[in-house]
């Protein structure tokens, strides 16, 4: 017996204004603009959702330390600030990935030199978030890059049907030592493929880091996947964390991804 939308969302573990941004998001794909530049040099969240912000100090547009131009964006988490069903401060890119198609993201990150999540504590900086239809579940992140005790890993996952406990589960990459107190230039070209194997090329400060071609994401979703970035704890936190990022850019090409890529690197399709 097929279930009403009422009954979807009540076994979804989500509320109903969870799934009307969702619906949203969905609404607003393939609408947007395939090549945005989200640097934060107007002062204001604007392209960004704002949602998963829990406190005034959970993203703060400031000059004090910045990548480049005038502005960055200061994320913080204390104890207790949970939201969305995790202790975060991320910002969403409203845009939903086609699939089939190149997209290029670039955006630079900085840990300050008093970063240290607790032992054991993984804390996602940025993630590729896979896209839930109205009512049903969300699964682990296609793609992410993840802090845990001291080294940066990069992550995804893939099943059938969407699931917190996916079929396959990726370790792409790890930086055993990741430096504190720099900046970090990341550059990807994602070719999302819903029903094949989508194609990742990932560079660091203009250096090819990794490549990955395989299935990933969830081959039930219709919609591509979106970017999320801040500050995400997977467990409990005894003090604040503070994360800065900066420059995001989302395109067509590798030229309109800003600094973080260096053409020729990366991306070349054979």
């Amino acid at each position: 017996m097929a279930k009403t939308d009422a009954e979807r969302i009540a076994a979804s573990g989500r509320t109903l204004d969870e799934h009307l941004e969702i619906a949203r998001a969905i609404a607003s794909d393939p609408r947007g603009a395939r090549s945005v530049s989200l640097d934060f040099e107007n002062g204001t969240f604007d392209g960004w959702s704002v949602r998963r912000l829990a406190k005034p100090y959970s993203a703060v547009i400031q000059s004090d330390v910045v990548r480049s131009g005038s502005k960055a964006c200061r994320f913080e988490i204390r104890p207790g600030d949970e939201v969305s069903q995790g202790f975060r401060a991320e910002l969403r890119d409203w845009y939903n990935a086609p699939f089939e198609t190149d997209t290029w993201y670039s955006f630079s990150t900085y840990l300050p030199p008093d970063f240290a999540p607790p032992d054991g504590v993984g804390v996602v900086l940025a993630q590729w978030h896979d896209q839930a239809e109205l009512g049903d579940p969300s699964g682990k992140p296609p793609l992410a890059i993840r802090y845990l005790d001291g080294a940066l890993h990069f992550t995804g996952a893939f099943a059938e049907i969407a699931s917190p406990d996916p079929d396959k589960r990726y370790a792409f990459h790890r930086i055993a030592s990741i430096a504190l107190a720099t900046w970090l230039d990341f550059g990807f070209r994602i070719r999302w493929s819903r029903m094949g194997d989508t194609e990742i090329d990932a560079c660091l400060d203009g250096a090819p880091m990794f490549t990955f071609r395989g299935p990933l994401g969830y081959r039930s979703q219709v919609s591509g996947p979106y970017f999320k970035l801040g500050v995400y704890a997977s467990g409990p936190i005894a003090g604040p964390l503070v994360v800065y990022h900066d420059n995001f850019r989302r395109a067509e090409t590798a030229d309109e991804a800003d600094h973080a890529i260096a053409p020729g690197k990366i991306g070349a399709r054979v």
